[in-house]
């Protein structure tokens, strides 16, 4: 089950570091979070407040999509905390024994929404515009967690009469690029090399001055549930155990609410 492999290079994600103010960087004992890269934009803030909560840690992140994360695990990298935006992979990492098993917790939720370019070059105003010719979209892989819910999402919505099948189709080959993390999919839109994307809400809340944005109303769409646990093989339980106490507790989710993730209840 657990490899005594030395994990590949991190390349895939994105490196955080948190040092202690005034403090030399080997000395402090690290909390290192895996940590789903939707999370990127909310990541700063909560290294910040943690550090000025428990100002004996530092806090390393690394952000990337859960199904990389997973799999640097599953070849022997050893976080202390582990932060999933995928219930199916979180499923699957507690049953193979990877969580100490009372510490696996809902953390936050997040709903799916469609991002456009501030400009909105392909001048869409509803759902039914994704399928105009001409439209270009990205989207998660089918193995990343916004990837699959936007697929739920969009077979919610082509289950309605206004869309069916032939909007489901359309929106798919409209689709131009298939990307391995949520950020990626934002940064596409971004730089407008794209007409729209889906993604989650938060990721909108936290770029609402270079974003559009259509709402997809609740009954056709998904909510995202994110996990957190802490590792059985943690280097550092304690700094673990700390670390969530505080993302769970009231200025931790503070922090969430305010980069556009809703709780988790």
């Amino acid at each position: 089950m657990k490899s005594n492999l030395l994990y590949p290079s991190l390349i895939t994600g994105i490196i955080v570091m948190l040092c202690i103010p005034g403090g030399a960087f080997a000395d402090a004992p690290e909390v290192l979070a895996f940590t789903a890269a939707s999370l990127t934009g909310a990541s700063g803030d909560l290294a910040t407040a943690f550090v000025e909560e428990y100002p004996d840690y530092e806090v390393t992140w690394n952000l990337a999509g859960t199904q990389d994360l997973k799999t640097q695990v599953e070849n022997g990298a050893l976080p202390d905390v582990f932060i999933s935006a995928s219930a199916k992979y979180t499923k699957q990492m507690k049953e193979d024994g990877w969580f100490v098993e009372d510490t696996v917790s809902d953390l936050v939720s997040n709903w799916i929404i469609v991002i456009l370019p501030k400009d909105n070059p392909a001048d869409i105003t509803s759902l039914a515009d994704l399928a105009n010719p001409g439209v270009m979209i990205a989207m998660g892989t089918e193995d990343v967690p916004v990837g699959i819910n936007t697929r739920l999402v969009i077979d919610k919505i082509a289950a309605v009469d206004e869309y069916g099948e032939e909007w489901k189709d359309a929106v798919f080959e409209n689709t131009v690029t298939y990307e391995v993390s949520e950020p990626g999919v934002v940064e596409k839109v971004k730089l407008g090399e794209v007409d729209a994307g889906f993604v989650y809400k938060s990721s909108y809340a936290a770029a609402q001055d270079e974003l559009m944005a259509l709402e997809i109303e609740k009954d056709l769409n998904e909510l995202q549930y994110y996990s957190i646990a802490i590792l059985e093989e943690a280097t550092n339980p304690e700094g673990a155990a700390d670390f969530v106490d505080f993302l769970l507790g009231k200025i931790g989710q503070g922090i969430l609410a305010d980069f556009g993730f809703t709780p988790a209840a």
